[in-house]
């Protein structure tokens, strides 16, 4: 999602209005063509990586792009006992569905191993598990052991964003649940998966540099979500190739292919290449129908709040909004080198010389995250009532930052 497709695609192929208005938020008219420095930034914006577990395979084109029959093994479940404690611990501190979720201090709680407590935590909060006969505890616990193996260490597309949009989404839900309607089972099985696998075996490059680059997955995926492409397609040949990892085998025949269309619909609208279409048509179907609970078919919803989940971290109290914001700036300026050595075009806001964070993430709240929680304030009130009061502080902060001459 969040790879800065935002800026060299999305404003590209938006309108001039938006690309003013971007401009305008950056301090700057034109692309910057500037060398980029070789030397890495101050360790602090440098950070270990959040994964604390050993990647199972080589992230690469020949990783099962397509549904060939090939089975693999599945990765051995470690901390099964101590999941149980730390799914607990979440769930007894009132912190599973709380905005002041430290992420962070998450990931290093359950051992590099947040995604698969928070996705299962989540899942027993709604009754996913256990009791449902739609799906085996052990098979959906080793389809996410296997997800979150395959989740690389990157600075910012690591599992540990990939557990804040889960849980961010099913805060989403809750809203809608609460203001509009109850989201079914399946859905909200649906919703919770995508979500987890949304960014699997993301290689820390945005769509155009896959592109221009050559890599293999813009050739298998047409040059077409190519990031977003691979997420889900992965994710089901998890579930379709890895021993115990079909998470799908209860359902029936028209279930499946209903869940099937349902996440990758999800999962490709965190393209921001789309985002202003998503979004327009979004609006338009919301005037048509302003009673959300008597839309007959909720994919376009669904979409919308995944994507909002997708990058809603600049929401987020401060002191996590900041730290997420190192670790994107940190993987965009990793890409602006790897553009400059590779003699290939500079993304825009990818230079490392020419960085401002704070000038970023005022652009990118005012021009994206902003209007499409305003957009979403009929279907999640209270989530975004919430997220608002946080943006109006989190700008001001930013603001602040920018006078003093911070850059990153």
């Amino acid at each position: 999602m969040f790879g800065l497709s935002w800026v060299s695609t999305t404003l590209r192929r938006s309108g001039g209005w938006v690309k003013q208005r971007w401009q305008a938020c950056m301090g700057t008219s034109k692309t910057e063509t500037v060398s980029c420095a070789s030397e890495e930034p101050p360790s602090p914006l440098r950070k270990p990586p959040a994964n604390g577990l050993q990647v199972k395979m080589a992230l690469t084109s020949s990783t099962c792009c397509n549904n060939a029959p090939c089975t693999q093994l599945a990765v051995a479940d470690d901390f099964a006992q101590e999941r149980h404690q730390w799914c607990n611990s979440i769930r007894n501190s009132g912190q599973l569905l709380s905005w002041q979720l430290n992420v962070f201090d998450f990931t290093r709680t359950t051992k590099g191993h947040p995604l698969i407590t928070m996705t299962v935590a989540l899942l027993e909060h709604y009754k996913l598990l256990d009791g449902w006969d739609k799906v085996n505890r052990k098979t959906v616990e080793q389809f996410l052991l296997q997800v979150e193996s395959e989740y690389g260490p990157m600075a910012y597309h690591n599992n540990s964003h990939a557990t804040d949009v889960t849980q961010t989404a099913a805060m989403i839900m809750e809203s809608f649940s609460q203001h509009v309607r109850p989201v079914s089972k399946m859905d909200s099985f649906c919703i919770i998966l995508a979500s987890a696998v949304h960014d699997l075996g993301h290689l820390g490059v945005n769509n155009e540099f896959l592109i221009n680059s050559r890599h293999p997955r813009a050739t298998t995926f047409n040059d077409k979500s190519v990031n977003e492409n691979f997420h889900i397609s992965r994710a089901f040949a998890i579930a379709r190739t890895v021993h115990g990892c079909d998470i799908f085998e209860l359902f029936t025949f028209d279930e499946q292919k209903k869940a099937r269309k349902l996440m990758i619909d999800m999962v490709l609208a965190t393209d921001m290449a789309i985002h202003f279409d998503l979004i327009t048509r979004f609006t338009f179907q919301s005037e048509q129908t302003p009673d959300l609970a008597s839309w007959e078919e909720p994919t376009l919803l669904y979409q919308v709040l995944v994507h909002l989940a997708d990058i809603a971290n600049p929401s987020r109290p401060f002191p996590l909004a900041r730290a997420w914001a190192e670790r994107v700036i940190q993987e965009f300026c990793d890409q602006g080198d790897k553009e400059a050595a590779g003699s290939l075009p500079l993304s825009p806001f990818c230079i490392r010389a020419t960085m401002s964070m704070p000038k970023a993430q005022q652009g990118f709240i005012e021009v994206f995250v902003k209007p499409t929680l305003n957009v979403f304030e009929r279907a999640a009130p209270s989530f975004v009532h919430m997220a608002l009061e946080y943006l109006e502080k989190t700008v001001a902060f930013w603001k602040e930052l920018e006078a003093q001459g911070v850059t990153i």
